[in-house]
């Protein structure tokens, strides 16, 4: 059983969501948790659950699907550090960028009163994260599932899932692109070379997916009218101002301008409380991009020229505060952090100073996550979209530009401004102690780990009497140390400024002496050791650290070294990682205290000498937006401020140009329906559309689009089936419909059609459950064969590398749960479900009939009795048309592929499959030969079929041919009712008359009440095909 549910908090805010999968109620795995940015209490319903979460996945690094990772963490750290947490290398290394601006935004990152982390945090929580590569199978749970990422072509290294429980496939993709764009490969669902599905994708348990549609507009067309847009906005002086999620479709865009402006002198501006981190980031991450895009960037290592090389920090100005872009006048393009121009963002500043000029255009190219905390972004696009069908009468399009004038109200906005008296220095104490407690478990964590290093070594030399006086000791020692440090750290957090200069000592503990040793060592680099008088006489000498270097040997030969056959794009994730540690480097190295020491400062000066303008600007930056210490603030409203913004009506006037072009890169209606009908899914579940909070809304809300496509697109396809089975149905095909029909009347969810249902929130969406109202839910189990079974098998080859063998045995079902239940009447359900065990045991086959005829005789439930089974059909040595293609050119033919598929021999044979039924896909389908009888023809007519066997009607066939050339045959009506048997074996009209004939008469007779039913002759005989003889020679 898996069931998948969209959690949020039970009063109906979506303050906070995540989905969880859950198999077998067995194991869980959380995905995607985002918070709105509001309160960061609204986590706490979700702890009782997060006890049972066995791992967590983080599919993209944008705000909707990262931002409840580190306050999951902060709010429930002792649950947290027991989940493994996986993610792709960009997603990890983007995410930290994205949650760093997502949370300074929101108030609780930086020197802000209401702070509850640092960036140090956010760095050594996604260092915990496990990193993946697409395609990387990483098996979870003793191997009990299996966790693959591929490319979901969204955002950079963003991701879908495939999870795999035994026979269970589902396919978690919340948001992807099926289409390339300018950076970024598409979704990985359709094979690059032939756009087929790919095989491991096909028919999955379960297909979730997201309804966010994007744009049926073509991907070159968008991008045409942006910088057609972007063009006539700068020739009228204006400035484009792009509000922009950095981590997500920023550098899209940012790559498409750059490409249009080919160093054209129009000023390009960038505000982020990161700086440009974002574009050094992904420069570095250019392999996980488009070849076009490495490509660039090699040619631009080679000429020297930064201006050739994608993603260059040096070709966009940083502002340190919006408020310069008043004093910047004529053209220019602004990207600034925040699609959803909320409060606290960077956009929502630059929106206030530039909407008033109506020659700036402000130009969204995505669409707020967060609808339904009625954000600026939704605002203004629901503005554009009532504008835009005004203008077009009734019909909508993108990247039509409408003027617009209205008023906003801005009550809830706040100002930053600088923290006094009692409260900075409140503030300073608790940054303080957060500092002090997390240094302190750093230096006991690498105490514990240094004595467990120190006992192995000592045990190699020493006697059990010396190790314990030694421990206790060295344990003593510590204690003292230790209290010490306590002590000095609770006396500096006693005065009003903090005591940094202790703090910085306890960082500098020689717990840490044994890390700085190995890394030096493997560096080569130079040591200094320097004996302290506190240690005893035993250890006052020069420590003992194994040579890294020095060869080892057994008694097999030189132990080998993993490093060395590690592979160059492993090492170079770990480079970029060690990168992304050291983000904020230069923030952390600073001098924190007023040192006035005269060399000091002028070394420091010289060191800041030798920065670029723009690295300056970056230190600035950080140390005014994510400095904790540095000038705190607190957010105060507009209205209750003690500035000119006090006297003021909290209202923002807006008069400039808007447009909205869809470079969100998320997949369209069409497209959607097309590659999941390909990946033929059993089931799709369809998550809310969270950019409409609408949902009767049936023009713009993805939910309700998605969801009448694929009624719409069934009832097509059911009619599709309907007309060929009428026309091109074979004997055989004709008698797997027979076989899906008759057990159709009395079985429940016998059928092949794909459910589609919608993810409510805080609702459990069941597939394959457990027993329900009588019925047995149950589609797929395993059946675990017992040994004497095994044994006797007779394996029989049915061509190429196929064996077959039959089974038959006793049934034997174990179900502890339901045995451990007492004085309880037990029920069907409460035996079959899926913790149940199924074992098939050995049995005489005369014993096996009389127990199949007794069990018929006793049991009444026809739910028992009309079981069936919603899984794939097996298609044992089947014939692919390009493997066939292959063999017959292997035979000096002219084989060749033409439309819809159809092999062409020598162009007079034509070769094709044909799929009856939403089960069946082109490797499944019945194979038809069309042409004229002639020695080719006979050629293809071997006699054997693609199981082994004699192939279907050729008896028939060869009675028929000859009939037609027997010296006796005087004319061709002669062989008239030989053709009819041929005829009719190829398609089975009269036998699927009497067919249907017989299931409508089956079908009145279980209406009436009268005659035999169903059920009847499933009651009779354990196969009622096999004993109807439908045909009668």
């Amino acid at each position: 059983m898996f069931t998948f549910s969209l959690i949020t908090p039970p009063d109906g805010e979506l303050s906070f969501r995540a989905g969880i999968l859950s198999f077998d109620n067995e194991f869980k795995i959380l995905a995607d948790p985002s918070w709105n940015g509001k309160d960061p209490n609204a986590v706490l319903f979700i702890e009782q659950t997060l006890g049972d979460i066995n791992a967590i996945i983080l599919s993209h690094s944008t705000p909707e699907f990262i931002s409840g990772y580190v306050l999951l963490c902060i709010k429930f750290p002792n649950l947290m550090a027991t989940i493994p947490v996986y993610s792709t290398l960009p997603v990890n290394q983007l995410g930290r960028i994205s949650t760093v601006e997502y949370y300074r935004a929101n108030g609780i990152l930086g020197p802000l009163k209401d702070a509850l982390l640092e960036i140090q945090d956010v760095d050594e929580l996604f260092d915990k994260v496990n990193v993946l590569k697409y395609l990387q199978s990483t098996t979870l749970f003793d191997g009990k599932i299996v966790l693959t990422a591929y490319n979901a072509g969204h955002t950079l290294g963003g991701t879908f899932w495939l999870i795999t429980k035994r026979i269970d496939k589902i396919i978690y993709a919340p948001a992807w692109n099926h289409s390339k764009d300018s950076f970024l490969n598409s979704a990985a669902f359709l094979s690059a070379s032939n756009g087929s599905p790919v095989s491991s994708l096909l028919r999955p348990t379960a297909f979730i997916t997201g309804t966010d549609i994007g744009s049926t507009m073509s991907h070159k067309r968008r991008t045409d009218k942006f910088l057609e847009l972007v063009d006539a906005t700068l020739a009228n002086g204006g400035a484009v101002v792009i509000p922009t999620s950095l981590s997500g479709r920023f550098l899209e865009v940012f790559h498409l301008i750059d490409e249009h402006l080919q160093g054209a002198p129009i000023p390009v501006y960038f505000l982020s409380y990161s700086g440009t981190k974002i574009l050094s980031y992904a420069s570095n991450l250019v392999d996980w991009m488009v070849p076009a895009i490495s490509k660039d960037w090699d040619d631009g290592e080679k000429s020297q020229h930064s201006s050739n090389m994608p993603f260059d920090p040096s070709k966009v100005d940083l502002l340190i505060d919006p408020q310069e872009l008043i004093q910047l006048v004529g053209p220019k393009i602004v990207f600034c952090s925040g699609i959803d121009l909320r409060n606290g963002d960077l956009s929502s500043e630059a929106f206030q100073y530039l909407c008033q000029d109506e020659k700036n255009t402000i130009l969204l190219t995505e669409k707020s996550s967060f609808a339904s905390d009625k954000t600026l972004n939704s605002s203004l696009y629901k503005e554009w979209y009532a504008l835009t069908k005004n203008k077009l009468g009734g019909r909508v399009e993108d990247g039509v530009a409408v003027p617009l004038e209205t008023v906003f109200s801005i009550d809830d906005w706040t100002k930053e401004e600088p923290m006094i008296g009692g409260d900075l220095t409140e503030f300073q104490e608790k940054i303080n102690e957060h500092r002090k407690e997390k240094l302190l478990a750093k230096v006991r964590d690498k105490k514990n780990q240094n004595l467990l290093n120190s006992d192995l070594v000592d045990a190699e030399d020493s006697s059990d009497d010396e190790e314990d006086e030694v421990e206790a000791a060295n344990s003593s020692d510590e204690e003292k140390d230790l209290d010490s440090e306590e002590k000095s750290l609770a006396s500096a957090s006693n005065g009003t400024v903090v005591g940094v200069k202790t703090i910085d000592e306890l960082a500098a503990h020689e717990a840490f002496l044994t890390d700085y040793i190995k890394e030096s060592l493997e560096d080569n680099k130079p040591i200094d050791l320097r004996i302290t008088h506190r240690l005893k006489p035993r250890q006052a000498m020069f420590p003992y650290f194994p040579n890294s270097h020095k060869q080892k040997f057994d008694d097999y030969g030189e132990i080998i070294d993993i490093k060395d056959f590690q592979k160059s794009d492993e090492i170079s994730n770990t480079k970029i990682i060690m990168e992304g540690k050291k983000k904020f480097e230069q923030n952390e190295k600073r001098d924190r205290g007023k040192n006035n020491d005269r060399n000091g400062n002028k070394q420091k000066k010289d060191k800041v000498n030798k920065l670029t303008p723009q690295e300056q600007l970056n230190n600035e930056i950080f140390q005014k937006y994510l400095d904790t210490l540095h000038g705190p603030k607190k957010r105060v409203k507009l209205g209750a401020s003690a500035s000119a913004y006090a006297a003021q009506v909290q209202q923002l006037r807006v008069r400039c140009v808007l447009s909205f072009i869809d470079l969100s890169g998320l997949v369209d209606l069409r497209s959607l329906g097309i590659i999941v009908s390909s990946l033929k899914p059993y089931n799709l579940l369809l998550i809310p559309d969270f950019t409409n909070n609408n949902p009767d809304d049936n023009e713009s809300n993805g939910l309700q689009l998605a969801q009448s496509y694929f009624i719409n697109q069934q009832t097509e396809q059911k009619l599709e089936e309907n007309k060929k089975s009428l026309f091109s149905s074979s004997r055989y095909l004709s008698l797997a419909s027979i076989r899906s029909g008759l057990s159709s009347v009395s079985s429940y969810g016998s059928n092949n059609k794909m459910q589609v249902s919608p993810a409510l929130i805080n609702q459990t969406a069941k597939i394959g459950g457990d027993a329900d109202a009588g019925s047995i839910g149950l589609s797929n189990f395993e059946i675990n064969l017992d040994d004497s079974i095994i044994e006797g098998l007779n394996w029989q080859s049915i061509g190429g590398s196929y064996k077959v063998a039959q089974v038959y045995g006793e049934l034997e079902i174990h179900n502890q749960e339901s045995e451990e239940v007492e004085n309880k009447k037990r029920t069907v359900s409460d035996v079959i479900n899926s913790s149940t065990q199924f074992t098939l045991k050995k049995v005489k086959q005369e014993d096996f009939i009389k127990q199949q005829l007794l069990l018929a005789d006793k049991v009444e439930d026809t739910t028992l009795n009309s079981v069936s089974s919603n899984g794939p059909s097996l298609a044992i040595g089947n014939i692919r048309l390009p493997d066939l293609k292959k063999k017959l050119q292997g035979l000096n033919l002219n084989a060749e592929f033409k439309s819809e598929g159809t092999l062409v021999v020598n162009d007079s044979i034509a070769i094709r499959k044909v799929a009856y039924g939403s089960i069946d896909g082109d490797d499944t389908g019945d194979i038809i030969i069309d042409g004229n009888i002639g020695p080719l023809y006979y050629k293809k007519m071997q006699p054997y079929s693609r199981s082994g066997g004699t192939r279907k009607c050729f008896y028939e066939f060869q009675t028929l041919v000859a009939c037609y050339t027997s010296a006796d045959t005087t004319t061709k009506k002669e062989c008239t009712p030989v053709f009819d048997d041929y005829f009719e074996c190829l398609h089975g009209y009269k036998e699927r008359e009497r067919t249907r004939i017989m299931a409508q008469q089956l079908k009145d007779n279980e209406i009436s009440g009268k005659g035999v039913v169903a059920k009847d002759l499933y009651k009779s005989a354990g196969a009622v095909y096999e004993s109807l003889d439908l045909v009668k020679k």
